[in-house]
């Protein structure tokens, strides 16, 4: 699952009689479940999916073909093995016998097929992650024989996310309710579309006891002050926290989870041709950004101490990762001045950014003080909370604070770094970041490795963004409720909540 971070504006909490803190009965006598999200459901068709912490809407509805562990590792779900061929080109799946969509269909291997190929057809980020399959082949009932264009060490753990979703091959296309062949099914009756969805519990679900709960509502709830309340008076049994608020939190008895699931934040520098902001099209002034910005001193103001600075897009223990790259920008405004005069901008530049302060105060606050402090005026546009993420994606704005994640350094490449990236709205390319991305991409082992961090090196070099830290994510639950973290997400896993041992 993963995770590229969606900014939303605030909403308010709206109780029904389903959202039961602690995991607790509901008034039909239901163990029921209750989450919030900060973000807002994507449409149930797949090839229209995203990657992000939307992920939760679907989890219930669509089992994968794989199922990820705490910290990653690909185990069997819907696929029971695989094996890859010698050139690791076509690897081969074997399907769990005898299980049915909610349809009544089977889930066999001409519906993995079709799944597999509907879900690459698309333009989100879940069909940017299987963007190197070039075709499926539907062996016989249970067997599923997918091929590769090159071979991609993310394949398998793309399979346990939204990309290795199956649906029923009847609702493929733009379906108004999902089917699939998950532990839960949507209850439309309990739903109501972009606030609240309640899933009820599929009887024929195979492995039922993976999942204890018989009732899972899941709330689009955008405004963190909100969940956190929502959470402190038991209307929720799990969902994000600020980090300013964890001591808060974890003294009225919660359950507080926090961790790197990988996410760097920062601002990330979109424009980088200067097609809308001509600046931004020389290196020097990319480089002057990352001067710009105080790293140690936002992760102790905005971040309470928690996370880790950095200068790369790829966190510790992902490919391309280099620790010799983390000195490579210093905290020096006057330096960065001098940078920008170098590059013809004496005086500086405007630029238009999102206004996020909502959502972000601190990091916004840090940002724009930043921006200021080495003479960039920052202009920030009030846009409704709704349309940030797709004003973002469409090129409105040149840069903008962003939080950006995935399972590994290679999902990272194929949401930012080429020309047809999801988070690359102004499709910027360059021809020698797209050979050695061509080259990683048919390499293996040492050969491999090497050539990711000459990739990695030349994006910090170009400074393409201008990070800051990697991020340290807070989670709560419920007493009664216990979650367990995984590798790469920053929302865990519907399979990875639990009743609390009492």
């Amino acid at each position: 699952m993963r995770k590229t971070v969606a900014f939303i504006g605030a909403a308010l909490l709206t109780a029904t009689t389903t959202a039961c803190g602690g995991g607790t009965r509901a008034a039909g006598g239901d163990h029921t479940l209750t989450l919030a999200e900060s973000v807002t459901a994507t449409p149930w068709d797949l090839s229209k999916a995203s990657i992000g912490p939307e992920t939760q809407y679907y989890q219930p509805v669509f089992d994968t073909l794989v199922r990820l562990d705490p910290k990653g590792r690909p185990t069997p779900n819907l696929a029971t093995s695989w094996a890859y061929d010698r050139p690791q080109t076509t690897l081969t799946l074997k399907l769990r016998d005898k299980v049915k969509f909610t349809d009544g269909t089977p889930v066999d291997a001409e519906a993995v097929k079709r799944n597999l190929l509907h879900t690459k057809s698309g333009t989100g980020s879940a069909a940017g992650e299987i963007r190197d399959i070039s075709g499926v082949d539907a062996v016989d009932a249970r067997t599923v024989a997918i091929r590769l264009s090159h071979p991609s060490p993310s394949l398998l753990p793309a399979l346990g996310q939204v990309s290795g979703m199956i649906a029923g091959p009847a609702s493929l296309e733009d379906p108004k309710v999902p089917v699939g062949s998950g532990p839960y099914k949507l209850d439309t009756s309990a739903t109501t579309a972009g606030q609240t969805y309640t899933y009820a519990r599929n009887p024929g679900y195979w492995n039922k006891k993976a999942f204890p709960y018989d009732k899972v509502v899941i709330k689009y709830l955008s405004d963190p002050t909100a969940r956190t309340n929502a959470l402190l008076s038991g209307q929720l049994d799990g969902a994000t926290l600020n980090l300013n608020r964890v001591k808060t939190v974890k003294a009225r008895g919660l359950n507080i989870a926090t961790y790197e699931p990988g996410d760097v934040e920062g601002l990330y520098i979109w424009d980088r041709a200067g097609k809308k902001v001509p600046a931004l099209g020389k290196v020097k002034v990319r480089q002057a950004l990352n001067h710009a910005f105080d790293k140690q001193g936002i992760v102790k103001s905005a971040k309470t101490g928690l996370g880790t600075p950095t200068a790369q897009v790829f966190a510790p223990g992902e490919d391309g990762y280099d620790a010799g790259l983390e000195d490579t920008y210093s905290y020096d405004p006057a330096k960065a001045r001098k940078l920008l005069a170098e590059a013809g901008y004496p005086h500086g530049f405007s630029v238009t950014l999102p206004d996020l302060s909502a959502l972000f105060p601190q990091e916004q606050a840090a940002l724009t003080q930043a921006l200021k402090d080495i003479g960039i005026e920052v202009k920030l546009d009030n846009v409704p909370g709704d349309q940030v993420m797709s004003s973002m994606l469409s090129g409105k704005y040149a840069m903008s604070y962003f939080k950006l994640g995935a399972p590994t350094g290679w999902d990272k490449v194929q949401l930012q770094l080429t020309e047809k990236s999801t988070w690359n709205p102004f499709k910027y390319h360059d021809p020698k970041a797209d050979g050695l991305i061509t080259r990683i991409g048919d390499a293996t082992g040492a050969k491999r490795d090497a050539l990711f961090k000459e990739l990695n090196a030349y994006a910090v070099d170009q400074a393409w963004n201008a990070p800051w830290s990697v991020v340290a994510n807070a989670y709560a639950t419920a007493k009664d409720v216990k979650v367990t973290p995984q590798r790469g997400v920053q929302y865990p896993p519907l399979h990875n909540y639990a009743p609390a041992a009492k």
